[in-house]
């Protein structure tokens, strides 16, 4: 199987290519600015490993939920390739790509999600990899709150941006990654095991899971929580 991830809703952009049952993963250099470089390190990352967009079973895509706008990127981007290509997109949760690259039985994903809220979503692990529990949701960290039984593994950058408000004091909680984030190397491998019994999507019918649908915050709400105008 040959695939093509694209990874962009968080600050960090990667992309990868599976191929002869290898994963090569590659960070998009750009800083806070990547869109400029998604496109050309893509390519790159193609050419390197001798494989064309034609030659590629499918495109792997980053869901989110994540930034508006780095999403926005990734779909727009893998939407171009597979359309172009004849190739099918396969949407992958990134809060899920992120519970892939742990190994504890049970892992409470959370990612900052700016204006003082957070994407969360629980997993669970099986024969078969990782299971979630829910539908990723959007809180304030105070919100945020353990499935009901057993130990669960904490990762992801909104237990850094929030430390001491998210889960403080939760005795079943073991701090993890607080840097974690969602790359598209474990993004191809999940992508992977998807197709393995289920097709993929028409480009078309493919879109970002936004989860909220406010994106930013008023002056007042910034100035009310110590931000700046």
């Amino acid at each position: 199987m040959k695939l093509l991830g694209i990874e962009s809703s968080c600050e960090r952009v990667s992309v990868a290519v599976l191929c002869d049952g290898q994963i090569h993963q590659q960070w998009v250099e750009g800083g806070n600015t990547p869109s400029a470089r998604l496109i050309p390190t893509a390519l790159e990352l193609l050419a390197v490993h001798g494989l064309s967009m034609g030659a590629l079973d499918a495109i792997a895509l980053g869901v989110g939920p994540g930034a508006f706008t780095g999403l926005r990127l990734g779909c727009s981007v893998a939407q171009g390739f597979a359309l172009a290509a004849g190739l099918g997109i396969v949407p992958v949760c990134s809060l899920a790509t992120i519970a892939a690259a742990q190994s504890a039985p049970r892992v409470l994903v959370a990612t900052d999600a700016r204006m003082g809220e957070a994407y969360v979503a629980a997993f669970e692990r099986g024969p078969e990899g990782y299971t979630a529990l829910g539908a990723p949701v959007c809180l304030p960290p105070e919100s945020v709150v353990l499935p009901p039984e057993g130990v669960w593994l904490g990762v992801g950058t909104a237990f850094g941006s929030y430390a001491g408000r998210l889960l403080a004091g939760e005795a079943r909680l073991t701090p993890g990654d607080a840097t974690a984030v969602p790359g598209a190397g474990e993004l191809v491998h999940l992508a992977a095991a998807s197709l393995a019994n289920t097709p993929a999507c028409d480009p078309a019918t493919v879109g970002p899971t936004y989860v909220r649908d406010k994106v930013a915050q008023t002056v007042a709400e910034r100035l009310a929580q110590g931000g700046k105008a």
